[in-house]
């Protein structure tokens, strides 16, 4: 398996950018967004300018909301000093907000986008998805989940499971940096290094293991390629994802004969997905093929797996292995 995930450096990118807006202009954080390759990032760029590592010169006073809206400043700052700063720059600001903000907006960024270089690298990927109907039900599963502690650190857990009675014959775990920050859509780069670590090391210990579950999304994604797709193309294994909320989609008609099958999921009239209500349980989960696995295999084996939890058995157990490790890690 050779894959080498993109090292993207994205708050020093981010600096850069803000470094390029003049004197007496301002940006918008969708402005910053776009820059680096997705609008939907802007959240992100929010979230770091309000805690970033702030020096004296830090010109993020300049990024405004849209509209002209001023917004927040950094956290222990006072929002008056980020308008006494733009008017000591002449940037007219009255009760908040910019006057004649579209002269002073600036978006003449010069960037790389790493973001979009991420885009596409999600569309080959998602070309290489192979829907595939499976048969039977493995002797042996794995479930793969990531959590995060408040230093940043990410811990990664692999739990195997019998399909027969649901016992865990082995589990491990894995801690490293994330490989990205949280970005809607984009939670492969953040997790499949690790994924990937995990992947590595269950393999070695049991070479025919042939089923992951990933907690996340597998073709159902805005591009069709959530984590559990890209994971699978890349460690060329059958994978089905499973979301605790809907990224995406439409629900289509009810399933019908299958009580824990509530609905179908479509992307563009194109059905990627199964809403399942697990049992005991009022919450739905939202399942889809990665690799190797179609839509109503992935929904099947997501039932084989469950023994009265709401997520499958292996990802019930790597849940609670990804936590229990991570709360251990902030003591």
């Amino acid at each position: 398996m050779q894959f080498d995930v993109p090292l993207v450096d994205l708050e020093g990118e981010l600096t850069a950018l803000l470094a390029q807006i003049p004197r007496g202009r301002v940006t918008t954080y969708g402005d910053l967004a776009d820059a680096l390759g997705l609008r939907t990032a802007a959240r992100w760029v929010g979230e770091f300018l309000r805690s970033h590592p702030h020096p004296e010169e830090c010109p993020c006073h300049r990024v405004v909301r849209k509209g002209g809206e001023l917004g927040l400043y950094v956290e222990g700052r006072e929002p008056a000093e980020k308008s006494d700063r733009l008017r000591s720059e002449g940037v007219p600001v009255r009760d908040g907000h910019i006057e004649g903000f579209d002269e002073f907006v600036f978006r003449d960024f010069r960037s790389t986008k790493p973001l979009a270089r991420l885009i596409e690298l999600q569309l080959e990927l998602a070309q290489r998805v192979q829907l595939v109907p499976q048969r039977d039900v493995p002797r042996l599963a794995a479930g793969l989940d990531v959590s995060y502690s408040r230093d940043g650190i990410a811990t990664g857990a692999c739990a195997v499971v019998e399909s027969g009675a649901g016992r865990v014959v082995w589990s491990t775990t894995y801690r490293d940096h994330p490989g990205l920050p949280y970005i809607q859509s984009l939670l492969t780069f953040r997790e499949l290094p690790m994924l990937l670590a995990l992947f590595e090391r269950s393999r070695r210990e049991f070479p025919q293991l042939d089923l992951y579950f990933v907690d996340g999304n597998g073709i159902l994604h805005p591009r069709g390629a959530g984590v559990a797709a890209c994971f699978g193309v890349v460690a060329d294994v059958p994978t089905i994802g499973v979301a605790k909320s809907l990224l995406c989609g439409h629900v289509q008609e009810p399933a019908g004969d299958a009580p824990d099958l509530s609905a179908l999921l479509t992307v563009n009239d194109r059905v990627v997905g199964a809403v399942l209500m697990p049992p005991l349980s009022v919450r739905p989960l939202f399942v889809s093929p990665g690799q190797k696995v179609d839509v109503a295999s992935a929904a099947r084996l997501a039932r084989a797996f469950a023994f009265g939890h709401r997520l499958p058995e292996p990802l019930y157990w790597a849940d609670r292995l990804s936590r229990a490790e991570s709360r251990l890690a902030r003591k």
